[in-house]
Order: structure tokens, then sequence, then C-alpha cells
């Protein structure tokens, strides 16, 4: 048979190999409709008397709500009109009665200078991407509202963040109402006279605009082949308002995917109130074909950046949990673990100082190599991690696949160099992972010696660990150690030292968007 003729299976096998190791969700599609924004003049008596109700603690009936529920949301239209038109004032407001002034305040909303849009939930449209809608129906209108990246807030992707807000009209002074939005992940409830009333949300409708602007930020096969196209986007974005007093929970995707990957899990997640309350989400995002060791050293300084910035911004003691899928697992390890000189005698036989190498080359291997684990990871949750490597990734589809990946140019250069200048210097793997293209996908197969050597540690004893492992099979007569979930089998999977482990059945590789495999991320994120 000619070369030729080998073709279509080679094919056959790399579309196979990015179908399996993908673990990107289905792309996320939302429609926004203004011109359901309804009656064009706010009913002031009307609204004035429901508001006098809540005011005195007495929830209104079911059509009093409703009528002051659309005058909040006709308020943010009309402002929103208003800010489109020159010739009209920003804070005028026109009612039943004749126009007057509104005044609009940030209750417990962080970063109201930055804000660029208003949005009625209502507007939006989820039409694909979300299977479930995380919403509450209260008092007020389920809002959105979008940062803009600032130099001010620059941990956030250039399209901006969007997140929820609620607006209550002020009526107490029906001639100069005040619009006031409050963050329902800050503060659920609006309280009047001794009676909690729950803010009206809907974390669906602008989960779902956000993770569809943020789609182009990582695609994930060219991200997975074309580091250098996408190498300016990698790092840590915050998916939720900032909080200082909160805590830091990082999803950190898989080989083959991207943030988007999260968005079903960050949706069912902020449906508990617990959680929502109790965390801030940020996720690690990355071009997923270049070496481990250097993503490692990326996820270590993206997370040591973000907590300077939330410490320059009045965050008190920080506590970060990890969750992360499948190779995203790894990299959570990786951080938690140390590097030291055991690691650098596995490649070279000199000192680093002694290595014939640029100021700047020595500082890529000294952060790849020598690190200390980041004190304020205190949990990490394995979703379908890999640690000894997943049999797909030795099939002939993946090597066609790894030809195909770039390798950033810094460790290409690195390594050339390495091989010219100090090629006396290096150990038979270390000559062996320098004279050759080493990526993500090569280091993910069981026999890759760089994988063993270095992904393998012993677990932290001061970070908690936890398991999630998908099984593909619904048989549980089957023994476990024969089991997979179709990309990773459980003798990988498996960690020895972990505080729990959850095996899901009938699960595929991506367990951390099935229910069950959700529900256990969430009872994890609950533990005290």
């Amino acid at each position: 048979m000619t070369e030729n003729a080998h073709r279509p299976l080679q094919l056959s096998l790399t579309s196979a190999l990015l179908l399996s190791v993908s673990s990107c969700a289905l792309p996320v599609k939302v429609s926004e409709n203004w011109k359901v924004s309804g009656p064009q003049e706010v009913p002031l008596s009307e609204v004035t008397a429901v508001w006098q109700e809540i005011s005195a603690g007495r929830m209104p009936s079911e059509t009093g709500l409703k009528t002051y529920n659309e005058a909040v949301k006709q308020s943010v239209v009309q402002v929103a009109k208003n800010w489109a038109s020159p010739s009209r004032a920003l804070s005028l407001l026109n009612t039943t009665e004749g126009d007057v002034n509104l005044d609009v305040q940030a209750f417990n909303v962080p970063g109201m200078n930055m804000i660029e849009e208003v949005v009625p939930a209502d507007f939006i449209n989820v039409k694909r991407g979300f299977e479930s809608e995380a919403s509450i129906e209260g008092v007020g209108a389920a809002l959105m509202v979008r940062q803009g990246w600032s130099e001010q807030d620059p941990m956030i992707p250039k399209s901006g963040i969007w997140y929820p807000v609620t607006g209550i009209l002020n009526l107490d002074r029906p001639e100069a109402p005040v619009l006031r939005l409050y963050d329902p992940a800050e503060q659920s409830n609006l309280v009047k006279a001794g009676t909690e009333f729950p803010l009206s949300v809907n974390y669906t409708a602008t989960f779902a605009r956000d993770f569809q602007e943020r789609q182009l930020q990582f695609l994930k096969v060219p991200a997975l082949l074309r580091f250098e196209k996408f190498a300016d986007r990698l790092g840590l974005y915050r998916l939720s308002a900032f909080h200082p007093n909160k805590e830091v929970c990082i999803l950190i995707h898989g080989i083959n995917s991207s943030p988007n990957t999260w968005h079903r899990a960050l949706n069912e997640t902020f449906a508990d109130e617990e959680v929502r309350q109790r965390y801030e989400f940020w996720s690690f995002g990355y071009p997923s074909g270049a070496p481990i060791p250097y993503l490692a050293a990326k996820l270590r300084d993206s997370t040591k950046e973000m907590l300077a910035f939330r410490a320059a911004n009045g965050a008190p003691d920080q506590h970060i949990t990890l969750v992360g899928h499948s190779m995203g697992g790894i990299l959570s390890k990786a951080v938690t673990q140390r590097g030291c000189d055991d690691d650098w005698s596995k490649l070279f036989k000199v000192p680093i100082e002694d290595l014939r190498v640029s100021a700047e080359d020595r500082e890529v291997l000294r952060n790849m190599v020598y690190y200390e684990p980041i004190p304020e990871i205190d949990r990490v949750i394995f979703c379908a991690v890999p640690h000894r490597g997943a049999q797909i990734a030795a099939n002939p589809g993946a090597r066609i696949v790894g030809d195909l990946i770039q390798v950033p140019k810094q460790i290409a250069q690195l390594t050339t160099d390495i091989v010219k200048q100090s090629g006396y210097a290096l150990t038979p793997l270390g000559l062996e992972v320098a004279k050759h293209r080493v990526t993500s996908l090569d280091q993910l197969r069981p026999s890759s010696q760089l994988t063993g050597e270095y992904l393998n540690k012993p677990l932290n004893p001061a970070v908690e660990f936890y398991s999630v492992i998908a099984r593909k099979d619904k048989d549980s007569s089957k023994p476990l150690a024969e089991s997979t979930d179709g990309v990773v089998p459980y003798s990988s999977s498996h960690m020895d030292g972990v505080l729990s482990e959850k095996v899901v059945f009938d699960s595929p590789h991506g367990v951390h968007r099935t229910e069950e495999g959700i529900n256990e991320i969430i009872r994890i994120l609950k533990l005290p």
C-alpha cells in the first residue's frame, strides 16, 4: 500500500483524536432584543404604591410586583436610550406624571465607574449552550452589566466581563427616584422593615452573554496547534465580579479545550447561594499544545499576578481552590509542588549557573525547574485527570497531531541554543528533550519519561486534594481497575492520598459537565 493510501486512515485517526481529547462544550449563542422593552412611560403613582408596601415589609400582590419590576426595567431602558441621544439628559425619566430626574447609584456593585453597558436580562435569548436556567424571581429587575477592560482592572478579557446585578427603584421620594444596583452574588435579599425580599436575578443569561464573547479568546483546535496566535491571551481572567473578601476558585481546562468548557458548571454553581456568596470565580486560559512544565510556569506566574492584584485592591488573607479538568488537573497539581536540584540533575550535568546560555534563557529554565508551591492554594479538585498519561495520546493519530502543534518560539529557540552552546551539559533525558519538539500531547503518553519524572511527585500534604473520575460504562460489577472514560483509564485518574474519590458512572471524559460531576464539585466547594 502506498503512502498516499494511508492518508485517509491517518486523517481519520487524527480527527478521532481531536474529538476524543476535546473537552470544549457546544458553542454558546445568544441574541439581544430591545424591541421587547414594553411601555415608554413609568406609571409613577401605581409603582410608588407598590414600593410603599415593600418598604413596610409586605410582599405585594403578584400583579403589583410585576408592575413594579417592569417599571424598574423600563427605567433602565430609558437611561440606555438617553445615553444614545445627545439631545436628552441622561438622568431624565419619563413617567405618567411627567419627566422626573432619576439618580443611579451602586449599592454594592464593584467597579461602577467602569461599567459601560446595562442590559435587562429579559432581553437576552439563550439559543444554545445552556441546558438549564439559574435564575431567581423576586423584587426588582434582573439586569446584566458589562465592565470594560482597563489598566485599572486588566485581569479581564479585552472583550470585557458581564456580570449580573439587580435594579431596585427607590421611590421614597417619587419626585426624585433612585435606581439602585445590587450585586446579588454578594447580597441576595432586600431587607425592608425586618422582611427579606429575594432579589430578581438571571445568572444564565449573563453567563451566556459573557461566554459568547469569550469564545473567540481561545478556539480549541487552533489554540492547540498555533501557540503564538493565542500567546498574548494566555493567563487568568475573572469570570465574576471582584470581591476582595471572597475566596478564589480557578477553573482550568484541558488539552484541545478552552475556558468555555466550564460554562455549564459555572451556571449550576451560581444556582447555589452558599457557593456564589463565598467564591469569586476565575479561569486560566492557554494554548494547550505547549509543554506542560512551560504552561505550569505560566499558571504559577498568573496566579501570583492575580494575588497581587487582589491584595492591591483590598483583599485580606487569600484562599484559592483549583478545579482542573484533564490536563488542567496536571497543571493544578504542578503549582502545588516544589522543583529543586533533583529535577535539574535529571536534565543537566552542571548547575544552572554554569550553563552556557543567555540570562533570559536561564531565567526561563529556572521558572520551569525551580519553583515553590503557592501557599494560598488550599484545595485542588481533579476532574478526569491523566496523572499517568492517556493511552489515546500514544495512538498513531496523536503523532500526526503532535507534528502539527506549534511549540512556543521561546522554547524552540531555547532548546536550539542549549544543544548548540551547552550540549555537553545535557543528560541523556535532557538531550532527548532538547533535540525533539516536546508538546503537551507528547507528555500525556503513558511512556513519557519526562511526565513520569516531573508530574508524578507526591501530593503536597499542606493541600487538600479531591478526585472526580468518569467511568464510561454503566456496569458497576466491572472492576474499577478495568474501567475508562474513553480517554483516561481509571488506573491513570486514580490518585492515592486524595481526601475523597467520586466515580461517576455512564459519564464521558467531560465529567465536569455532567450533573453528578458538577454536584460533586459543588459539594467540595462548600466544605469548610
